[in-house]
């Protein structure tokens, strides 16, 4: 398991042994990446069909605008019609959700890194399995890893909190254990939530089990801040200059200066659990091809509804409420699951981890965070997707 922040020391985590919580290596390599792609190069390309819809512009022109994958990650896409109907030209997209594009480079605002294809040509796919093309964690990381890093540190949980989290996990396994934790910024494949909690609960643990933990997270922080100055002093040789900690340190000085004012350790039972719960929402939030077809029936009292499943993309169902009200359904569903009632300050200050671990209204927060934990929280969040965003672009 990779080594975030020098800060945090590394755990020894015995391996998972038991026969629940299974997971599967994917031996898909390679793929297409367009961040390996300049500017008005012509690329060909085998892709998946996250998602497809017809657009119209102000003046009434149309176009068709895709979400692709492939195993080396995601990417946007459009085609502008020139000739024929909107629905014509979708035809080959939906025929099997496999299609083999030709297509050039595109980036708007120009120097910004925000890269799509234009597709010229294209025609489906009968031949290929979509499940390989679907994007999968870095060759060098191993979902067992993870999986083992995660399962060990709920094991260490007292309780009710261990009983609540091994609920939650046992119920929803195959999807968690799957789900993205996003579509293209950060932890976007197969297994990346599963991943950004494990990395989450890791640096958890190692600030909360620190002589002063306060401290840790401002190391944490420095060492964010030491990979942007890298980046900055990098820039003028980049084709792409995209900043991977943009945005984000006056979150993370915010957070800092909160736990400061409130001036108390954090709880670390509850901000584990918290981790474990915050993103657990987007189970339903995202679909993709393996997704449960379960999962909402298991967890609302609603009737079975039909889903068209093929790339990672937003559930147009999920994204009507959110993955923030979904995990709250979650940690509430277990706790009825087990018996278990919580003192009201302790359920809500529960609930509250969830739904303010964005930080700002702006950012999807529901509410702002209020408690050490959930400032700790929001802050861990912001530092590991970021340091995965600047990871990926390292190895670009």
């Amino acid at each position: 398991m990779i080594r975030l922040f020098k800060a945090i020391p590394e755990q020894e985590i015995l391996p998972y042994t038991g026969d629940v919580f299974t997971v599967e290596e994917s031996n898909e390599t390679g793929g297409f990446s367009i961040d390996r792609h300049a500017p008005g190069e012509q690329v060909e390309e085998t892709l998946l069909v996250a998602s497809a819809e017809i657009r119209t512009s102000q003046t009434g022109r149309e176009w068709l605008q895709f979400t692709f994958n492939s195993p080396s990650g995601s990417c946007k896409g459009k085609q502008w019609l020139n000739q024929g109907t909107a629905e014509d030209a979708m035809r080959p997209y939906l025929e099997t959700r496999i299609v083999h594009v030709v297509a050039k480079v595109e980036e708007y605002p120009v120097d910004s890194g925000n890269k799509s294809l234009t597709v010229q040509r294209v025609k489906a796919v009968h031949d290929v399995s979509g499940t390989t093309l679907l994007p999968q964690m870095p060759q060098e990381e191993s979902m067992t890893d993870y999986r083992n890093q995660l399962i060990g540190l709920v094991e260490q949980l007292g309780e009710p909190y261990r009983q609540i989290a091994l609920r939650c996990l046992t119920t929803y396994w195959d999807d968690f254990s799957t789900r993205p934790a996003a579509l293209f910024h950060h932890h976007a494949y197969i297994g990346g939530l599963m991943k950004h909690t494990a990395c989450m609960m890791t640096i958890v643990a190692g600030i909360c089990q620190s002589e002063r933990p306060y401290l840790t997270l401002l190391q944490c922080i420095q060492e964010a801040e030491a990979d942007h100055k890298n980046d900055l002093f990098q820039a003028p040789s980049r084709s792409a200059r995209q900043f991977a900690w943009d945005d984000s340190f006056d979150s993370l000085y915010q957070a800092a200066r909160a736990i400061t004012l409130l001036d108390e350790l954090p709880n670390q039972d509850e901000l584990l659990l918290g981790v474990l719960l915050h993103d657990i929402g987007k189970v339903w939030e995202y679909n993709h091809l393996g997704a449960t077809t379960s999962r909402f029936t298991q967890l609302l009292q609603v009737e079975p509804g039909e889903e068209t499943l093929s790339g990672i993309a937003i559930d147009s169902i999920g994204s009507l409420v959110g993955h923030m009200p979904y995990g709250c359904f979650v940690f509430e569903q277990a706790l009825r699951d087990e018996s278990i009632r919580l003192p009201l300050e302790q359920h809500h200050r529960m609930m509250h981890l969830i739904l303010s671990h964005h930080g700002k209204k702006e950012w999807g927060s529901s509410v702002t965070p209020q408690t050490t934990e959930a400032w700790y929280l929001h802050a861990i969040d912001l530092l590991d997707a970021r340091k995965e965003k600047w990871r990926t672009a390292q190895v670009l």
